[in-house]
């Protein structure tokens, strides 16, 4: 009896005895996956009838295509280091265009684990506590960049979508979807599971931009399971920059970073016509007026551009 007593007082008085807690994801889980990561067939998907399922056909239409220097990596969760588009620090994105299908959750379940610092380690996203083949889905509209094993974080779907965010589910038990194919939110990219680094049934969960992920708190309330706002604000505060180190996977004084290896490319610019806005130029090319009006150094918000004016879209 007195050690059962004891054993509780320490619990209360010193926490961290009594409950340690297991990061399954945290900084630097990609750097790892990209120096460790084999591909492996995914069986199951192989099994599911794809016939009547739409798929990108034609590079051009990935979402943010030209915004992310036509960089589409299937194999990696993060492999080139590239730099976020802000403007005075700020980057404003739009969740859902009126055209789109509105939010969905991702899953049912509590959290279980929150977006932040734990015992000195970083953890890269939010974890749910779920049912084992619990369905989870897309949250938005977008293409599949993803769909593989991928070190920690067992079988990962990757979406992109139309604004340039990207949407990270892992430890799933059972991929539904293929690479470039088109999904909705609220569509099922997988079942629940507890591949990967972890001894339970967890969704891991993650909101990216440009291969760094951010607080996804800004986003998603994560009591309401709403949208915080149709428009986010983000800054750099709201990101945890992690160099992208190969050949030592534990980040131990490596210096040696994946740098985009692509030629340069010849300059891409547009014409402005009649009845042309910078929002109406942004959408056509798949970025922002905020990217528009830092590439071309135009003043104010960009709305007095003027008729045969040329602007540079990359």
């Amino acid at each position: 009896m007195r050690f059962f007593v004891l054993f509780v007082l320490m619990g209360i008085l010193f926490p961290g005895y009594a409950q340690l807690i297991h990061i399954d994801i945290d900084e630097q889980s990609h750097n790892r996956a990209l120096s460790e990561s084999k591909w492996v067939e995914l069986e199951d998907v192989a099994q599911t009838d794809f016939s009547e399922t739409p798929f990108i056909k034609d590079p051009i239409y990935i979402p943010a295509f030209h915004l992310y220097n036509e960089i589409w990596d299937t194999m990696h969760l993060r492999a080139q280091a590239l730099e976020i588009p802000f403007y005075h620090d700020t980057l404003k994105l739009k969740m859902v265009e009126y055209t789109n299908t509105p939010f969905t959750f991702p899953c049912s379940g509590i959290m279980s684990l929150d977006y932040g610092f734990h015992k000195k380690l970083f953890h890269a996203g939010v974890d749910f506590e779920i049912m084992e083949e619990a369905p989870i889905v897309a949250c938005f509209d977008g293409v599949v960049r993803m769909a593989r094993v991928y070190g920690e974080y067992g079988k990962l779907v990757v979406i992109r979508h139309y604004n340039g965010l990207e949407t990270v589910y892992a430890h799933l038990n059972l991929i539904s979807v293929k690479l470039g194919q088109i999904v909705t939110a609220g569509e099922l990219i997988g079942t629940g599971g507890k591949t990967g680094n972890v001894e339970n049934p967890t969704l891991h969960f993650e909101i990216r931009f440009f291969n760094q992920f951010f607080n996804p708190n800004k986003v998603i309330d994560f009591n309401t399971r709403k949208l915080i706002d149709n428009l986010i604000v983000i800054t750099p505060l709201d990101f945890n920059m992690v160099p992208i180190v190969i050949g030592d996977p534990n980040n131990q004084g490596a210096t040696n970073t994946i740098t985009n290896s692509k030629p340069k490319e010849t300059p891409t610019f547009h014409i402005v016509k009649s009845g042309d806005t910078l929002y109406k130029i942004a959408r056509l090319y798949n970025t922002t007026p905020e990217a528009l009006i830092k590439l071309n150094n135009l003043k104010g918000d960009g709305s007095n551009i003027q008729l045969d004016q040329k602007i540079r879209i990359k």
